[in-house]
């Protein structure tokens, strides 16, 4: 009877080494794929209304900026589950590009023109009207700028969505 590494429980099921160590590595890459898509969905948690979500490249981009450093932590951190030397190598090779790319994706805007442009604000502007309605602010001249804040964002959420609607047609 095996010691499972993860979890201290016996396994009643005879696995080899190589079989159950393939087990670990699809558990990671599905892992990956949820916490990526789960980090994309909940980037969201700072609209002010579902009407101002917008799927957008930015959002891709920095949910895989933050999972590919996930992934490195728990190829470190789970090293006893992840046994082929080569294949960490691999990952953490892949993972440190995602960083990388990503980072520069975000950085110089790659494949964000008009459109991309204005459903990545929408979303960001969004986030503005949510944290001044909802934050417990008690001064006065911060209430008054947040105020403005919420103004001008519903404002510019509306020019926004107009041109994205005409950019679209």
């Amino acid at each position: 009877m095996q010691k499972d590494t993860h979890t201290g429980q016996h396994d009643n099921h005879q696995q080899p080494d190589g079989a159950m160590n393939k087990h670990h590595y699809l558990r990671l890459l599905l892992m990956t794929v949820l916490s990526f898509v789960s980090m994309y969905v909940l980037m969201y948690a700072m609209a002010n209304t579902f009407a101002n979500v917008y799927s957008n490249l930015n959002q891709v981009y920095m949910a895989g900026l933050m999972t590919a450093p996930m992934v490195l932590i728990e190829l470190a951190l789970m090293s006893a589950m992840y046994r082929d030397r080569k294949l960490n190598a691999a990952i953490a090779v892949v993972s440190l590009l995602a960083v990388v790319g990503c980072w520069f994706l975000i950085r110089q805007q790659t494949a964000i023109a008009d459109r991309q442009f204005l459903k990545s604000m929408i979303p960001h502007h969004a986030g503005a009207i949510l944290m001044c309605r909802e934050a417990a602010i008690t001064d006065a001249e911060i209430k008054e700028l947040c105020a403005k804040i919420i103004a001008g964002q519903e404002a510019e959420i509306r020019q926004m969505k107009e041109k994205l609607n005409e950019l679209e047609k």
